[in-house]
């Protein structure tokens, strides 16, 4: 009987030690279930986190290239300006030069003859008292119709002709000249902003 009793103990506590070997075995499993999913979180966290700090980095080295670029034209566009008023500047105090009395005398001989109606003439003040003379005697027998002499204050060198009571105008001032010379010159201002551009 005692052993009976000494196998009936044995099994029990061969069964218990199984349980508690399968029980631990259970908790075992399900804790490497859990510490596995704890890392695959972590590692889809840290890939969404480095996914997203890529994206990040990659939209400001875009935004920052955007910038650079406009800061670029944005000082080509303001170098050929400079550049474009440096040359009109020249131009128009060269054409200031040029734009002597006799040049301004030949040059109205010739308008004289391209015209054959009523004129007006636009001086500087100073050039209207110099001119006048010469406007109303050799000018207009050349012209062969009316001419009226004014001074104007928007004309420093040169001369504007007015026509049709004012309605047609043409401009033969050392700006309009500049300006005419500068339209010339901004297709090769253009290509020379270009290539600075360009770098070559």
């Amino acid at each position: 009987m005692a052993e009976d009793l000494q196998a009936l103990m044995e099994r029990i506590q061969k069964d218990a030690v199984e349980k508690a070997e399968l029980a631990a075995a259970d908790i075992i499993s399900k804790a490497k279930d859990k510490a596995a999913e704890i890392v695959r979180a972590a590692e889809d966290e840290a890939k969404a986190k480095l996914e997203n700090a890529d994206k990040e980095a990659q939209a400001f080295t875009e935004r920052s290239e955007r910038t650079l670029e406009q800061s670029a034209r944005d000082l080509l566009l303001s170098v050929g300006k400079n550049l474009e008023k440096m040359i009109l500047d020249l131009l128009s105090l060269q054409i200031d030069k040029s734009l002597d009395e006799s040049t301004v005398k030949n040059m109205l001989l010739t308008v004289a003859k391209s015209y054959t109606s009523d004129i007006e003439i636009n001086f500087s003040e100073a050039d209207a008292k110099a001119l006048t003379s010469f406007v109303m005697g050799e000018f207009a027998k050349q012209l062969k119709a009316g001419v009226k002499v004014e001074s104007d204050k928007g004309v420093k060198f040169g001369f504007r002709v007015k026509l049709d009571g004012g309605k047609v105008s043409h401009e033969f001032t050392e700006q309009a000249m500049a300006e005419s010379l500068s339209a010339l010159l901004r297709p090769q201002l253009a290509k020379i902003v270009n290539k600075a551009a360009q770098g070559k």
